[in-house]
């Protein structure tokens, strides 16, 4: 069996955050970063010919999905503000996943919730769910 590849790490380190131009502008207190799941439609063509009683499908629209996170919450501040803002705006903006080996993740998407827990006996927290749209690009690492 062959070993792991020396390029496999935890996700430590990984950044979130908003890019404007080339100026990379990430959250500070992250503490989980969930990847978009891809879907494709699928479109039925089944017609009245359709061979032995089956229905016949090609691929259609492809969806990247939506991005979760959760940070620490400082109310009122930081990654607090930057997407109470954001949500406020309406804008379709460009954020960006920033992986520990210089793997980049980038996307032209918008908030689509934000929330904010205060455990009485726990640390406060907060997440956001943002909605992609188009086509994102990964970069692989230099």
């Amino acid at each position: 069996m062959a070993e792991t590849a020396v390029a496999t790490d935890i996700g430590f380190l990984t950044q979130f955050g908003k890019l404007v131009g080339s100026v990379f502008t990430p959250l500070a207190e992250l503490t989980d970063i969930g990847t978009p799941e891809t879907s494709r439609d699928s479109v039925d063509f089944t017609h009245f010919g359709s061979p032995d009683f089956h229905r016949e499908f090609k691929p259609g629209l492809s969806d990247a999905g939506e991005l979760p996170i959760s940070y620490n919450l400082i109310p009122g501040l930081a990654d607090d503000l930057v997407i109470a803002t954001h949500l406020a705006t309406r804008l379709v903006e460009q954020w960006q996943i920033l992986f520990p080996n210089g793997a980049k993740f980038v996307f032209k998407g918008f908030a689509t919730k934000h929330s904010r827990a205060t455990p009485i006996d726990d640390k406060m927290i907060g997440s956001a769910t943002f909605k992609i749209s188009g086509k994102p690009v990964l970069t692989p690492a230099a």
